[in-house]
């Protein structure tokens, strides 16, 4: 799937909201591939799990791109404050 065929909702707090489910869906990309290079008693076959995790990790961001271009600075910082201090 194309990242720009997505329809972003129209209305800004479900965009802000697909904006924060999005982000964590990134953050956990990178959580699940760094646990399973943790447990791989021998290094991990990377030409196999590389183009799998980068093709998602780009579609993700640029979907995230796409809904930022989409909302204000302001709201954008508050996304950004609230991510900050949930994650302490």
């Amino acid at each position: 799937m194309n990242p720009d065929d997505v329809i972003l909702p129209g209305k800004e707090k479900d965009l802000k909201t697909f904006y924060i489910i999005i982000n964590r869906r990134v953050n956990k990309v990178w959580i699940e591939y760094t646990t399973y290079v943790e447990k791989c008693s021998s290094p991990p076959k990377t030409t196999l799990i590389f183009p799998i995790i980068f093709s998602e990790l780009d579609f993700y961001e640029s979907l995230l791109e796409r809904i930022k271009s989409c909302l204000s600075d302001e709201v954008l910082e508050d996304i950004h404050n609230e991510f900050f201090f949930s994650d302490w």
